[in-house]
Parts: C-alpha cells; sequence; structure tokens
C-alpha cells in the first residue's frame, strides 16, 4: 500500500508530530527510512510503526486509479418509508436490496418488506439478512452517489487492509436558493471535512453517517447489525462498536455524494433535535469520555479563559504568555530533545482548537447556565458574545442550539450527564522509546 502525509504531520529529526489526536513519535533509523518511502509514494508493508501511524491520522492510504470489479461483490441496502427521492444506479453485479420499512402504501419495489415502521436500524438489518455478496453498502433514500457505481469502486481499495471494516464516503448537502439549503451546503450536518480520517472517537472524526457508507459484510454480522432501540445515534452506535471490536474505520472525502437538504425549517431543526438526543443513549451504551463536548488540558483551557476572565486587557495577555511558555516548558521535560519552536507550536495549537471546541460547546450546552449568569458576571456576558460571534452566522448558531437541545432532553432522559461536562485531559510522562 502507498500513504501520505497528513496536512498536520511535521518531520522533524528523529520524530513525527501531528494527526488527531495531536501525538509524537520517536523514529528510530529504520523508523526514518519508512517515513521516506512514505513521502517518495513507495508500496509498504503495514508494519506496526505504519498501523501506530493510521491509527493516530499522521498519514492516510492512497491508491492508484484503481477500478476494481464490482461483479457480485456489493450489496446495496436503502430503507425507504414513503419514496425514493434518488435511484442507486444497478450496474456492474451491484445488487440493490429496497426495504420498505412501513410505508403506507406497499413498494412495489421493495425487495423486504416491514408491515410496521420500525426505523433505519431496523430496515437496514433486515436488508442485511438477504445481504450475501462479501460487502454491504448502506445508501439512504434521499442520497445521490452519482450516475454509476464509480464511488464504489473508489472506496473498495480501502479493503485491501484486511482491517477494515467500513468506509465513508464525504457527504456533502445540495446547495438551493433558501436559507437552509444554502446552511446545509456550507455547514451540513453530514458533512466531515475535507480532511481523510481513520475513524476514531475523541478525534477530529469520531464516527461517520450511515447515509452513505460501505462495509465488510461478516464485520456488520459479528457484531449484530445496528441497534434496533435506536432511531437516531445508530450509526454512531455502530461504528463505536466496530472500533471496541478492534476493526478500522476509514473516511475517504476524496469520493463525494450528495443528499438532499430538509424542506422546512421545522423538519430541520426536529432533525438537529434528534442527533443531539441520541447522546444520551449513546452514553449509556459507550460510557461518557466519548460524548464531552470539550476535552483539553488544564493549560489549554487557563490560556483561552485568561484575557475574558481578567479585566486588564494587558495582565490577561501577560496570563497567557505566561500560561504558553508553562506548558511548553512542562512538553519539553516530557519529551526529550523537543525544541522550544516545535514545543510551542504545539501548544499554540492545542490552544487554538480548544478554543473553538469551547465556544462551540457554550452554543451547544452552556449558553443556558452563561444565560442565567449573565445579569451578575460581565466574564458570563462576554464568553456568550463571543461563542455566538464565532459561529459566523445566525442559521449556524441556531443548528447549535438546536443540537444542544436535544442533548440536554437526552442527558436528562437517560440520567446520563456526561455529554453535559468537559473532560480535563492530564498529561503523561512520555515514555522514551523508538518506533521502528
Amino acid at each position: 500500500m502507498k500513504f501520505s502525509l497528513d496536512p498536520t504531520t511535521r518531520i522533524i529529526p528523529g520524530r513525527i508530530i501531528g494527526g488527531s489526536p495531536p501525538s509524537i513519535l520517536r523514529l528510530s533509523r529504520r523508523g526514518d527510512k519508512t517515513i521516506g518511502h512514505i513521502i517518495s509514494r513507495d508500496d509498504l508493508e503495514m508494519t506496526p510503526l505504519v498501523r501506530r501511524m493510521l491509527d493516530l491520522n499522521q498519514i492516510h492510504p492512497v491508491f492508484d486509479d484503481q477500478r476494481p470489479s464490482l461483479d457480485g461483490r456489493v450489496t446495496v441496502i436503502t430503507p425507504v418509508l414513503g419514496e425514493r427521492v434518488h435511484q442507486h444506479p444497478s450496474e456492474d453485479g451491484v445488487e440493490v436490496v429496497i426495504v420498505d420499512d412501513g410505508s403506507p402504501s406497499p413498494l412495489q419495489e421493495a425487495t423486504v418488506r416491514l408491515e410496521t415502521n420500525g426505523g433505519p436500524s431496523a430496515a437496514r438489518n433486515a436488508g442485511i439478512h438477504v445481504v450475501n455478496t462479501e460487502f454491504v453498502a448502506f445508501v439512504d433514500a434521499d442520497v445521490d452517489v452519482g450516475p454509476n457505481a464509480d464511488w464504489l469502486r473508489s472506496l473498495l481499495p480501502h479493503f485491501d487492509d484486511p482491517n477494515v471494516a467500513a468506509v465513508a464516503p464525504r457527504i456533502r448537502c445540495r446547495s438551493t436558493c433558501d436559507v437552509i439549503g444554502r446552511h446545509e451546503s456550507a455547514r451540513g450536518a453530514l458533512d466531515l471535512g475535507a480532511l481523510p480520517a481513520s475513524v476514531t472517537p475523541g478525534t477530529r472524526v469520531s464516527y461517520v453517517p450511515s447515509a452513505a457508507l460501505v462495509c465488510r459484510t461478516a464485520d456488520i454480522t459479528a457484531i449484530g447489525g445496528f441497534d434496533e432501540e435506536l432511531r437516531t445515534g445508530e450509526d454512531v452506535d455502530l461504528i463505536w462498536r466496530l472500533h471496541a471490536n478492534g476493526k478500522t474505520i476509514r473516511y475517504d472525502p476524496s469520493v463525494i455524494v450528495h443528499h438532499e437538504p430538509r424542506t422546512s425549517f421545522s423538519r430541520w431543526w426536529e432533525q438537529r433535535v434528534g442527533y443531539g438526543r441520541s447522546s444520551g443513549s449513546l452514553a449509556e451504551r459507550h460510557g461518557n469520555d466519548h460524548l464531552s463536548p470539550l476535552v483539553s488540558s488544564p493549560w489549554s483551557i487557563t490560556a483561552v479563559l485568561a484575557p475574558i476572565m481578567i479585566r486588564r486587557r494587558l495582565l490577561g495577555i501577560a496570563s497567557v504568555v505566561v500560561v504558553i511558555g508553562a506548558a511548553t516548558r512542562q512538553l519539553r521535560q516530557r519529551v526529550a530533545d523537543l525544541t522550544v519552536n516545535d514545543a510551542s507550536r504545539i501548544v499554540l495549537t492545542g490552544t487554538q482548537h480548544t478554543a473553538k471546541a469551547g465556544t462551540r460547546a457554550i452554543r451547544r450546552v452552556w449558553w443556558p447556565i452563561l444565560l442565567v449568569a449573565s445579569p451578575y458576571s460581565r466574564s458570563a456576558r462576554r464568553l456568550l458574545l463571543l461563542s455566538f460571534l464565532a459561529a459566523g452566522t445566525p442559521m449556524a448558531a441556531l443548528d447549535d442550539v438546536a443540537h444542544g437541545v436535544g442533548i440536554w432532553s437526552g442527558s436528562l432522559t437517560t440520567k446520563h450527564f456526561g455529554p453535559l461536562l468537559p473532560r480535563i485531559r492530564g498529561g503523561r510522562q512520555q515514555q522514551r522509546r523508538h518506533s521502528s
């Protein structure tokens, strides 16, 4: 396989820095040679170092213009309630299974019909029961994969790695002239960005949606398919169970499919609230750590809050400089031979991530608390104002608020409050070892 460096990855003598979560690997001489082969796009075996860098999002697989045969290899499952907006192309031996999820008027084209509506999980599981191919692709009824099956041909090479259980393309929303369509096109809930990723809880891509998802059939059946008790969040749950089972999930944004935006504000709001509400059920199943709205170090949190909490501007700026300097010094003590410039860059990057995640956490879950405190606290007012300004547009702010309404509802219902609480990440002493 061939690989490329992630945009966040930097090579310094004896070390590789970057990825998500940001990590530092110390390299042996053989490890240095491996990095050289990666830069040269040479074919490499899946060594422990290569696997480690993949898992840390420091490198990603790249493929030549391969066009693998699809004949008899892939079954596409589409759950439908009412009607399909888009038809998946049936070509090159791709079998398409339509599951009628209890539509009031039975679908004539359905392969499987459920007499009562069980939700997308039940419909997909019903489809899995009739799959006999090596791979199964889940495609929602409102997703347009294009005029042919090239999206499948582009994703299948990822499965050359036997540990890969699922691969997802980038899902972009079609742009329309209304407010919802413009917002969805710019910041769609299913659009996970332009950077490839190894999907892992707590990283920049912590899950992938099942609106368009290709899986190894054996791996899906091994974990019992989708959880039919979940009406939303079932895709997050599936991905996290695959990950807990030791499997790799890839996100490949070089492959793009499209979905349709909601047609009314009420449907859009209901969708976003539903996404948030699933957090409580996910916390029940997977614990609180994966659901925290903010995961950061005390250094980064202090650096972000200092200029807001301290009234005197110069004193606030000075406190940030002191905190950044102290965090840089501590990092250099933990990681031998790390230069001041490299250490300070890592600390500053972490602080920027904390500021971005923190403003979003305020818009989603903490704004009611700050709103109550605003009449009595200048800092609370400043935090509220800055967080909503950081959203960029009113629709983006409303998106987060709707999601947060669901998070509060789900947490109160399930009595699992991890999705509302920050998680402080402590530092660990860096082990002095070589990666080969």
